[in-house]
C-alpha cells in the first residue's frame, strides 16, 4: 500500500487515509488494533506491506446459520482495473505457512464471485444498505468513469 490514495489501484486508498495519520508509528498502532501488522518497504517509496492473518476464508453468519465468504483474496491479488480486466499481482497472498496462493486458485475464486454476483442498477439518489457479514460488497468501477462521477458514503456499524 502506498502512502497516498491511488484510484487506479484495486484497494484505492493509501495508508495515510486508511489509518488517518502521517505518522508510521500511529499507523502501526491502529493497524494492530484491527489485527494487521505493517512492514515498511525500504525502497524510498514510503510504501507498506500489510500482513493480515492467517484468517479463515469463511465465517459463519449466526443469524442466517450459513457460511459466508469473508476475505479479500481477490483485492489483495489485484482485482479488476478500470477496464474490467483482471490484474493479478505476483504472490501477495499466502497460506498460513507463507507459501503463495497459486494464481489459478485466485482465478477460480474470481470466477465463483462473478457467477454469484448481482449488479444493482444505480440511479441518482439511491441508497443501498448491505450486510457485509452476509454478502461481499463489490469493488467494480463505474462504467465510463471519465464522464460519470459518484460519491459513496460508507459506514461500518454493529
Amino acid at each position: 500500500m502506498d502512502r497516498d490514495d491511488d484510484p487506479s489501484s484495486p484497494a484505492g486508498r493509501g495508508w495515510h487515509s486508511t489509518f488517518y495519520t502521517d505518522e508510521k508509528i500511529i499507523a502501526e498502532q491502529r493497524a494492530a488494533k484491527v489485527g494487521m501488522r505493517l512492514e515498511w518497504i525500504n525502497d524510498g517509496s514510503d510504501s507498506v506491506k500489510i500482513l493480515i492473518g492467517p484468517k479463515p476464508t469463511f465465517r459463519v453468519d449466526k443469524s442466517r446459520q450459513r457460511k459466508t465468504w469473508f476475505n479479500s483474496i481477490v483485492v489483495a491479488h489485484g482485482g479488476q482495473d478500470q477496464r474490467d480486466n483482471m490484474v493479478v499481482q505476483p504472490e501477495p497472498v499466502t497460506f498460513g505457512d507463507e507459501k503463495p496462493l497459486p494464481t489459478h486458485a485466485v482465478y477460480d475464486c474470481i470466477k465463483i464471485l462473478e457467477e454469484e454476483s448481482v449488479a444493482i442498477p444505480w440511479e441518482k439518489g439511491d441508497v443501498l444498505l448491505i450486510d457485509n457479514l452476509a454478502v461481499l460488497h463489490s469493488r467494480r468501477p463505474i462504467v465510463n468513469s471519465q464522464t460519470h462521477t459518484r460519491r459513496v458514503l460508507a459506514s461500518i456499524c454493529k
